[in-house]
């Protein structure tokens, strides 16, 4: 009978703040994400993961998503205003009466 033998590897556990530093030391190495991980044997999900992790914390560059915008009337004068919406900027007549109907 033939025997698989199957190696596994041990889990190795880092600490935020070593996680953290690899990242950092990625950035500043130029190597892509597959020969950074090689060469310290570190799987690419696993550096992914720490990435989409951590550099939220650190306020890196590159974040995706909606960011909050308040928008301000300028110090222009309300043009017209009808029921509750208000229009700063001139707009046609048959623009406000598809707003009255």
């Amino acid at each position: 009978m033939e025997s698989n033998s199957i190696t596994k590897k041990a889990k190795v556990f880092r600490s935020k703040q070593e996680i953290k530093r690899l990242l950092m030391e990625h950035a500043q190495s130029g190597l892509s994400v597959k020969s950074f991980c090689a060469g310290l044997h570190i799987d690419d999900g696993t550096f992914y993961h720490w990435k989409k992790k951590y550099t939220k914390d650190t306020g890196a560059a590159g974040k995706t998503g909606f960011a909050p915008v308040e928008i301000v009337p300028s110090a222009c004068t309300l043009f017209a205003e009808v029921g509750s919406i208000k229009i700063y900027q001139p707009v046609s007549a048959a623009y406000l009466k598809e707003l009255l109907a």
